[in-house]
């Protein structure tokens, strides 16, 4: 087995880190030195691209995107989960979630959805697919979709993303197909920031 030692340039600091991994399952990045494992978690780059454009407004977004190595995603790469994911938190620490909301209902707002989707249920039915046309090297279902009553309907989102981030994408389908329903996080069955592992937003109607 052949061992690569990677230089990855942080904040003008080299961070000299030894990865024990084939080469063959390692494929290179934008930022040029730095390099993925193909079993990582990852995000396309049109992801982070659509992401990143509704957070734009932010006068640090750039730098924090560069600093990260995703300061130009290409359309068909891969990226790192890990980095985007530091990229959400790092808004909703220095912005607030109300931030990282706003970028979700903005997302949606920019987001076309196929002719076959004119229900709000339609559309949380196709979450979970949308997700793993733009997400690879993950398994299980990142959103789910349950009927409380007839006036009720729950979505559970077990993503790796920030709960903010979530509840906006949910509120802008919801505003979106559904404009008279209202969305509440149940926080009876625990919240992604507080360690659980998935969110639970119910859609009354």
């Amino acid at each position: 087995m052949d061992y690569l030692e990677l230089i990855i340039i942080i904040e003008g600091l080299p961070l000299r880190r030894t990865f024990r991994c084939c080469v063959e399952n390692l494929i290179s990045l934008t930022s040029g030195v730095m390099l993925v494992r193909m079993s990582e978690p990852q995000v396309l780059g049109r992801y982070i691209d659509a992401v990143t454009e509704c957070a734009l407004s932010h006068k640090e977004t750039s730098s924090i995107l560069e600093k990260l190595g995703l300061s130009s995603p290409q359309y068909s790469e891969w990226y790192p989960l890990a980095l985007f994911h530091r990229f959400l938190l790092y808004l909703m620490k220095f912005h607030g979630d109300e931030a990282l909301f706003e970028v979700g209902k903005c997302l949606v707002t920019n987001t076309p959805f196929p002719d076959r989707v004119s229900t709000v249920q339609d559309a949380f039915r196709s979450l979970d697919l949308a997700y793993t046309i733009v997400h690879r090297n993950q398994h299980g279902s990142m959103y789910g979709l349950k009927s409380k009553s007839d006036f009720q309907i729950v979505v559970v989102a077990a993503n790796p993303y920030p709960c903010p981030f979530d509840w906006g994408i949910i509120q802008g389908i919801t505003k979106r197909f559904a404009p008279n329903a209202t969305v509440s996080h149940d926080f009876s069955h625990g919240c992604r920031l507080d360690g659980d592992p998935a969110c639970h937003y119910t859609i009354t109607f």
